[in-house]
């Protein structure tokens, strides 16, 4: 959970950067609203409920791509944090986003207690309020992918999406989504986007399937590329992968043919502003050997971290420093702030030093910064970032796109020398918006046996008024890459592909590269299902689907709804279950009255907690798990079935309350065959009948009576719903 949340952050954070670089703060505010910041504030407290503990509030206007917006953020000044963010269009005053968010210091699950019907009218009555005047012009489309995860720091929330259909054709690129909590019903998450103004072609001559399904082939559209699926757990050993996939090429603007010419729709000077989900999954930061030339002395003198892995010698920060200065220039007038050595998440075994500088002005207003990260190991630049003060109106002489390459190039050689042989830049402009004249941006991807790796790629910004790169990111991996050998002929990999995600006609948005004007074309492209989870490529040598952690088909996590629990006293909590992916061994039916066995119970608890295992396990793999985690301590066959006595104990241990179990003398239960129970096994059968977590009828016990599914999914629930002490070193 924490890794997905440091991943978006990064991205939140890169088109922030991006953001300020195209418009600079001081043309923030410069075009005239139709309403006034408090009357924005207005209209979303008119439509939601702020909560009072959230005090402090902040408002910001910023204009992008041709919309004025206000900002708006309240926010809690105590612990536990959180925080509203709403944007209200300047113009019409539509809220296009809002955003709810409550620190948790520990996984806290909370009982989905609406159904999904539930959630979904709830969702539908807020865009009825919020967006009725394009209700009838948008769909539903229901995801059947989404998967709670039972350990997780926030409350499962149920996701819904609704796409603009225009004369019955879809246009995913504008709609509305809305996540619901299932606990208390209350919008997490809305954001409404509409592109007002736009021609669009009719469909009366498109071209047939066949045809675009020919042109889609002749192309062709897949590439053959190198694909690292992310680290599960940056925090555990675990082996990096290399795979050979077929995917989308990034020339072809997410595999799109034109519906009226039958031409693939390429991206080329005139139209930016599709990024390909190769792009978006690059997630592999950078392991590195290279030393920047000039400092390979520094560094063989390097002093030793105690808080490194393996007390392996690391730069020092002053090092670390002169690397950065050798590679950029820092103006007298900036101060370091704060510099920090860090875990480099997406490669456990490696450090990096972060180091920020700033103008004192930079508190008042003028916003002046520099970024950068060094690999403590290797002593590589992996990236650096500067503020962009060249204003919009200056009349300097910019220089052209290629004399802008030519000072990127001139950039890589001089720090990355050897990595510059290995690179090829790729024609793509991936950034969609209005990219002024003296902002050009480069992506260069590596190419190892003459096959591109996907994720490993150099980014540049390079200012064409101050004549230098503002802008430096690399990712790259050192790891082995397999042989290329025995992959599958690209058609079969096409056909196997086009009947994963067979081609659909929709409407898509293409932006010129004025930046002012944006076109909707009418294409056949490759179906999505308009979810991020499902498939995205082709194994190059099985064939098999896969999606973007590298899993195949038989290992994807998909929610289950049970036909056979309607009436059973614990259907509710099954229902729960099944949203997890867990024990669909037997697919749509649960067979709540069937003896579970230990193998089934550590399986489902192993996919509920949701942590991206493969849900193809190994016996001995299950019970390893479970005896990592605590759950199991005795040697149990995992084709036993499993007693009331036995599921006590693994249910105490999984909210960790063993050491509570195991008091002597302090426990009593009213059950008329409490004599029956063992000595050792009467503390963790006190705990989960008095916390609730068994299911019991009468004043019997039954010890040693065998446990049924809907039993153990009765207490698994149950279980986790229990709140448990805090532990005040994870603040």
């Amino acid at each position: 959970m924490f890794r997905k949340i440091r991943h978006l952050n990064i991205v939140v954070i890169f088109m922030l950067l991006l953001q300020l670089a195209v418009y600079p703060a001081n043309t923030l505010g410069s075009e005239k609203a139709s309403i006034t910041v408090e009357q924005a504030v207005q209209i979303v407290k008119d439509n939601f409920s702020i909560p009072e503990k959230y005090s402090r509030m902040s408002t910001g206007y910023n204009k992008y791509n041709d919309r004025a917006t206000y900002n708006i953020d309240w926010s809690s000044m105590e612990q536990p944090h959180g925080s509203f963010n709403a944007m209200v269009d300047a113009t019409t005053g539509d809220i296009l986003n809002i955003n709810q968010w409550e620190e948790s210091f520990r996984p806290s699950f909370k009982l989905p207690v609406l159904s999904v019907e539930d959630a979904e009218k709830i969702a539908t009555d807020l865009i009825s309020k919020l967006a009725s005047k394009y209700q009838s012009e948008m769909k539903l489309v229901k995801d059947d992918q989404q998967v709670l995860e039972l350990n997780n720091s926030q409350p499962f929330a149920y996701n819904f999406r609704w796409i603009r259909i225009v004369d019955g054709i879809p246009f995913p690129g504008n709609g509305v989504n809305v996540s619901v909590r299932g606990d208390n019903g209350q919008v997490r998450d809305y954001s409404f986007n509409w592109t007002h103004d736009l021609n669009f072609p009719a469909a009366s001559n498109v071209i047939s399937p066949e045809t675009a399904r020919q042109t889609f082939l002749d192309t062709p559209m897949l590439e053959l590329q190198y694909f690292i699926p992310p680290l599960m757990n940056p925090e555990i050993s675990e082996p990096q992968r290399v795979l050979l996939v077929y995917q989308l090429s990034n020339k072809y603007y997410g595999g799109s043919v034109d519906a009226l010419s039958g031409k693939p729709v390429t991206l080329d000077d005139q139209a930016v502003g599709y990024k390909s989900m190769s792009a978006v999954s690059s997630i592999s930061a950078a392991t590195s050997t290279t030393i920047i030339p000039g400092v390979a002395s520094q560094v063989a003198e390097a002093s030793t971290s105690k808080d490194s892995p393996e007390n392996s010698q690391q730069i020092s920060q002053s090092e670390a420093v002169e690397i950065v200065k050798k590679a950029i220039k820092i103006p007298k007038e900036f101060v370091m702030q704060n510099s920090s050595l860090n875990p480099d998440w997406d490669n456990p075994s490696e450090q990096v030093w972060d180091l920020n500088w700033n103008t004192e002005s930079f508190y008042m207003g003028e916003h002046r910064f520099i970024g950068a990260r060094v690999n403590a190991k290797t002593g590589d630049l992996i990236s650096f970032h500067m503020s962009y003060n060249t204003k919009p109106d200056d009349k300097a002489k910019t220089v052209t796109r290629k004399e802008a390459q030519e000072i990127a190039d001139d950039f890589l050689k001089r720090i990355q020398p050897e990595r510059f042989q290995l690179v090829k830049l790729e024609s793509e402009r991936f950034y969609g918006g209005n990219i002024p004249s003296y902002i050009q941006m480069f992506s260069y991807v590596r190419v190892v046996n003459g096959i591109p790796v996907s994720s490993n790629r150099i980014n540049i910004t390079v200012d064409t008024v101050a004549k230098q790169v503002i802008n430096y990111n690399m990712n790259w991996s050192n790891i082995e890459f397999p042989s290329n050998a025995d992959v599958l002929p690209i058609n079969e990999a096409t056909d196997r592909f086009l009947k994963m995600r067979p081609l659909e006609l929709s409407y898509t948005l293409i932006y010129k590269q004025d930046g002012q004007k944006q076109e909707p074309r009418l294409v056949y492209q490759p179906n999505s299902n308009f979810t991020m989870y499902g498939p995205g490529m082709i194994n190059a040598k099985t064939g098999e689907p896969m999606d973007w952690y590298g899993k195949t088909q038989s290992q994807w996590a998909s929610s289950h709804k049970f036909t056979d629990i309607q009436g059973n006293y614990a259907e509710k909590e099954i229902g729960i279950v099944g949203l997890t992916g867990a024990f669909g061994e037997y697919g749509d039916t649960f067979r709540p009255d069937e003896k579970i066995t230990a193998g089934s119970l550590l399986r489902g608890m192993i996919t509920l907690e949701g942590n991206n295992r493969d849900l193809i396990l190994a016996d001995e793999d299950v019970l390893q798990i479970a005896k990592e985690r605590g759950w199991l301590h005795e040697d149990l066959k995992l084709e036993s079935e499993l007693s009331r006595d036995d599921l006590s104990k693994i249910m105490i241990r999984l909210i960790k309350m063993e050491p509570s179990a195991k008091a002597k003398g302090i426990y009593a239960v009213p059950f008329t065959d409490a004599n029956t129970i063992k000595p050792d096994s009467l503390g963790y059968i006190a705990l989960a009948w008095g916390l609730g977590i068994l299911k019991f009828d009468g004043n019997t016990l039954n010890p040693n009576q065998a446990v049924t599914r809907a039993e153990a999914a009765y207490a698994l629930v149950h279980a986790y719903a229990i709140e448990q002490p805090q532990n005040p070193d994870m603040r």
